[in-house]
């Protein structure tokens, strides 16, 4: 005598697609654009843009195909990924208006010129010993 047992089918298995994220093709990151997360092992973006070029031929959507090999060529040498990957994880900082400085004082003032006279040059001098030196005329 065989007993049956109804047991709940098998849940369906993970899919492994899931974690990977989607292709965006409205972005300027060329790792949303492949699908791919940053830092992605150069046969994973292989990988990718030969799965997006399956699934948008050039034939058949070349403006999309064209973000795709976009994306792709900034990804596919090691220098130029490198590069890429730089400006990716630094970004520029923001740009923020310089800050202005006080408004200097340029007005003409006779009394700031008078007293930089006196104090670099002769003026306000009374007595000039200093400066006359006993000259000879004649040999003696």
């Amino acid at each position: 005598m065989m007993v049956e047992r109804n047991f709940p089918p098998p849940p369906p298995p993970p899919d492994q697609e899931s974690d990977i994220p989607q292709p965006d093709f409205e972005s300027g990151d060329p790792y949303a654009v492949l699908g791919l997360q940053r830092g992605a092992e150069p046969r994973q973006i292989k990988h990718a843009y030969f799965r997006l070029v399956r699934e948008h031929p050039p034939e058949e959507d070349a403006a999309t195909f064209k973000l795709i090999r976009a994306a792709y060529e900034k990804l596919r040498s090691a220098d130029v990924k490198a590069a890429t990957d730089l400006f990716l994880f630094q970004p520029p900082p923001p740009w923020s208006a310089r800050k202005r400085r006080r408004k200097l004082d340029l007005d003409f003032h006779a009394a700031h010129i008078w007293a930089l006279l006196e104090a670099h040059g002769d003026l306000g001098r009374r007595e000039f010993p200093e400066d006359f030196v006993q000259v000879g005329l004649y040999d003696e």
